[in-house]
């Protein structure tokens, strides 16, 4: 398969293919030089490169039949074989008697060289023996041109022709290596083009895409990178478009609710300015209006103090030993004082502990009642509003249950878990910010607990939660301060 090519093993390809293709081609032309060639001597159109040996035979021949003449100094004419062939005789020792001189260097060991045909440089000289009263006396070298371009020189076409074959491999080498090395490297940038297109998109803020078709494994280790890269991005940046309109939704919806408030705070006192010069004027249910839309403020900066606390993981509960009772008790008070005036609605706390004290975080505990009970206040007009609380032992944990449960309007949305989402409006509250579901299941999440939603029988909305009991006060030594 491709894409289980490496660069490595093609960079180790690439020399095999260069090497072999090399090779074949030179000795594919290397066989068709030597069949011109071949061809070329049989019509003696050029000199092969031994041209001269036949005439060096001839001569020698004649050299074998006057060994006595040639000893005495009566030399063979062996220009009349050929102008290029030279001869020397020389003793055994190599010094200079009849002929052509320096044929030979010191270099040469004659007694070694005598019968046989030493070839250098371009020459090929051969040593004969000449013998006298039975015995090698002297020796008559020749030389002779050996090679097909000196034989050749006037035919300058055969001798380049001989030069580029020689030359040959060297010339396929590279010819093959610029090929293969081109064509790997168009693969490779096709691989690099892709990953610049990939950069170009990411720079201008594309993530609309996914990075495919790159080649070998090293490659496609980096497209996955660059894919995983880009989720992430993409990701990312969503995120953070989200937070953003969150965060506008968010100082939208709090101008709306101070402002509500505000406005009847005001509408309220300029109506207590208008009426108390009259008689029998009561301003009691005046100040409750005024001190209602006060506690509604309170709650929001009260929400918005909490909100970032919650938010970090780090985030640790103020543990301390409180009369969970006693406190709900205290909260069943508060509320029922709230809806004294409405007699239509009962407020009523089934509490069922095991134990007089637990160590909590009581603030961030009447936290979550408060946003659970006040939403149930604000969407029951009758009726009945009742908080179930009971402890069960698991193990070494104790959990405390909690159910809130009203006879109002209930949820409209279906998916209930949207309740508990930051800045969430139900369709029947808009323009509101909806912190409190959110916060309560951050502080109960904190607790190691759950929360959950639904409308109960009796059309109403319901809202449980477990806690767990915090195991010592050893948080208390990073928890932040209760609100």
């Amino acid at each position: 398969m491709k894409n289980d090519k490496t660069i490595k093993r093609d960079f180790y390809l690439l020399v095999v293919k260069v090497v072999l293709a090399t090779v074949i081609s030179s000795a594919v032309t290397y066989l068709c030089v030597i069949y011109l060639i071949m061809t070329l001597t049989t019509n003696h159109v050029v000199k092969p490169t031994n041209y001269f040996v036949k005439d060096l035979d001839l001569i020698e021949k004649k050299v074998k039949e006057n060994e006595e003449a040639i000893f005495k100094g009566r030399l063979i004419p062996i220009h009349r074989y050929s102008e290029k062939i030279q001869g020397e005789v020389v003793d055994i020792s190599g010094k200079h008697l009849y002929g052509d001189q320096g044929i030979i260097d010191d270099q040469v060991d004659i007694s070694k060289a005598i019968n046989r045909d030493i070839v250098k440089g371009s020459y090929v000289y051969r040593f004969i023996p000449i013998q006298h009263d039975n015995a090698i006396q002297a020796v008559y070298v020749l030389k002779a041109p050996f090679g097909f371009i000196i034989n050749n020189q006037n035919r300058f076409g055969a001798v380049l022709i001989y030069a580029v074959l020689l030359i040959s491999p060297l010339i396929f080498f590279i010819v093959y290596l610029i090929f293969f090395t081109s064509r790997l490297y168009k693969s490779l940038f096709h691989n690099v083009k892709l990953l610049l297109e990939a950069s170009d998109h990411i720079a201008s803020g594309d993530f609309d895409f996914q990075v495919s078709g790159l080649k070998r494994k090293e490659f496609m280790k980096i497209q996955d990178s660059f894919n995983t890269m880009i989720s992430a991005l993409k990701e990312m940046v969503e995120r953070l478009a989200k937070t953003d309109d969150e965060r506008k939704m968010m100082v939208s919806s709090i101008a709306h609710d101070i402002r509500t408030p505000l406005t009847v705070i005001q509408g309220q006192i300029d109506l207590i300015q208008d009426l108390r010069k009259l008689d029998h004027f009561d301003v009691t249910p005046h100040l409750e209006i005024i001190r209602k839309n006060c506690g509604k403020m309170t709650m929001l900066t009260d929400n918005l103090s909490l909100l970032y606390k919650v938010e970090d993981d780090h985030f640790s509960l103020n543990a301390k030993e409180v009369d969970l009772r006693q406190i709900l008790d205290e909260k069943k008070l508060e509320i029922s004082t709230m809806v004294y005036h409405q007699k239509s609605i009962n407020i009523r706390f089934d509490v069922n502990l095991q134990k007089s004290c637990y160590i909590l975080d009581e603030a961030m505990l009447m936290r979550v009642l408060d946003n659970i009970l006040y939403n149930s206040l604000r969407f029951t007009k009758s009726g009945e509003i009742k908080l179930e609380v009971h402890d069960e032992k698991e193990g070494n944990e104790c959990k405390i249950y909690f159910r809130c449960s009203d006879t109002g309007t209930g949820f409209k949305e279906n998916d209930t878990s949207l309740l508990f989402q930051p800045f969430y409006q139900d369709k029947q509250y808009k323009n509101h910010v909806g912190l409190g579901l959110y916060i309560a299941k951050r502080i109960v999440n904190h607790y190691e607990g759950e929360i959950w939603a639904y409308n109960n029988e009796k059309g109403g909305a319901t809202v449980e939660f477990y806690i767990k009991e915090l195991s010592d006060w050893s948080s208390n030594l990073m928890g932040f301060p209760p609100l």
